[in-house]
């Protein structure tokens, strides 16, 4: 008759460890990529009141016999981690993101250098994509983790180079375009004591992106006038302003473009005087290379512009499906960052959860392994959203009953039990 005592008493502590799982699901129904757990029940162990036996055809032999057994409750077999992927949540901030499939984010304090051996750089798995800039150009999550991906290719990644003008003002300053002592030199445009020299790459590889010499003058009348013609292998083409009707007012424009003929073997000298010159000279577009990333993990950061020696000042971002982050410069470029690596687990029942929501590999998690994302099994990046938790709260109410109501079945038993036994004492009486 005890043995219904302790039954009930095993069955009433399984079913309160069940009540503290159902519990923590309800608790974290609102938290950021969490999974929801599942407690599985056991037989406990059992007592033979007849032992089986096996039946004999000899003469005289009797049958078999199955055994008899009789059970002592029930007890944890297992608590399992529900997988599946929550439902995505939109966020106002373009660096929070969420993973779609099966893969975790590699994160962590910092690793010098870079890896390629997950399971033993001592870093932290996770499912929630709270991401932010830090003060040094690192991403890092809001737990001041930093997260880990592939970095640019050295010469890789580089934006391009919008044309720019540079103005020099030559007020009262004579201008005068005049050619070299030997026609392989080019020619040389000085502007108020300022000297370009065509055989310096700086003036001769923008020469064919001038546009040219916009000039303002006192009046409508440049005196001496600017002739057009070759010029040492270039051509001068000069323009006039029209009258605006009261004599003042005006714009010269000199082009000056390469004569595909050949320099001119008795150059002439252009010289002109004027008031308030102002020439621009464009500088030449220079064409991105495209992104190549690295196949070792190490740290995102925003890259240096090799053109200053300093980080890109990035306004705003964006993660692709394929978990490329670019950004956007005050110059309005795009500026390839990194790529988020996804890490695959073998076995992710094998994880541990330790604070918040990080996860470390244990011994029976299997292979860990980090890629870049693709869109197969570890899945891809959705920019702009969160991974609400997967916790379904119409099964957790149901349990909660089922579980309220073994519960109570078990301390019904005890009751019934403890009836019985006082039966047994009055007995005497």
């Amino acid at each position: 008759m005890v043995r219904s005592m302790v039954a009930a008493v095993a069955g009433l502590k399984s079913h309160q460890s069940k009540m503290d799982v159902i519990g923590n699901n309800i608790a974290n129904v609102n938290t950021w990529g969490f999974k929801s757990y599942s407690y599985n029940f056991q037989d406990s162990m059992y007592a033979n009141s007849i032992n089986g036996s096996g039946g004999s055809a000899m003469a005289g032999a009797a049958g078999g016999r199955n055994a008899s057994q009789v059970g002592y409750g029930s007890t944890l077999s297992s608590i399992t981690n529900e997988f599946g992927t929550g439902a995505p949540s939109p966020s106002s901030n373009p660096l929070d993101c969420m993973i779609d499939g099966t893969g975790f984010f590699l994160v962590g304090n910092m690793v010098n250098g870079s890896f390629t051996n997950v399971a033993d750089s001592g870093l932290f798995l996770s499912r929630v994509g709270i991401f932010r800039v830090d003060n040094n150009g690192y991403l890092v999550d809001d737990q001041r983790s930093y997260v880990y991906g592939y970095a640019l290719v050295d010469g890789t990644g580089i934006p391009e180079t919008p044309a720019t003008k540079a103005e020099y003002k030559a007020d009262q300053a004579q201008v005068t375009v005049a050619p070299a002592t030997a026609p392989a030199t080019g020619f040389t445009v000085t502007i108020g004591g300022v000297s370009f020299p065509s055989q310096s790459t700086e003036f001769d590889d923008q020469i064919n992106d001038w546009i040219a010499a916009a000039v303002t003058a006192g009046n409508a009348n440049v005196t001496p006038p600017i002739p057009a013609g070759p010029l040492n292998g270039y051509t001068v083409e000069p323009s006039y302003p029209q009258e605006d009707g009261n004599g003042t007012g005006g714009t010269v424009n000199i082009l000056i473009t390469r004569n595909e003929k050949g320099p001119d073997p008795n150059p002439a000298t252009v010289t002109s005087m004027f008031a308030g010159a102002v020439v621009t000279d464009g500088k030449a577009h220079v064409a991105g290379s495209p992104a190549q990333y690295a196949n070792e993990l190490s740290a995102i950061r925003i890259p240096t512009d090799p053109n200053t020696g300093r980080q890109y000042e990035i306004q705003s971002y964006k993660i692709n499906e394929d978990g490329t982050i670019i950004g956007v410069d005050k110059q309005n470029r795009s500026i390839a960052i990194g790529q988020l690596a996804l890490v695959t687990v073998e076995n992710p029942n094998g994880l541990e959860k330790t604070s918040g929501y990080y996860y470390t590999p244990g011994a029976n998690a299997g292979d860990v392994e980090a890629d870049k994302p693709n869109g197969g099994p570890s899945g891809k990046i959705k920019g702009g959203y969160l991974e609400m938790a997967n916790v379904d709260l119409a099964n957790e109410f149901s349990n909660m009953i089922t579980a309220q109501r073994g519960f109570q079945a078990n301390s019904k038993i005890i009751t019934v039990t403890d009836e019985m036994l006082a039966e047994l004492v009055n007995m005497k009486r």
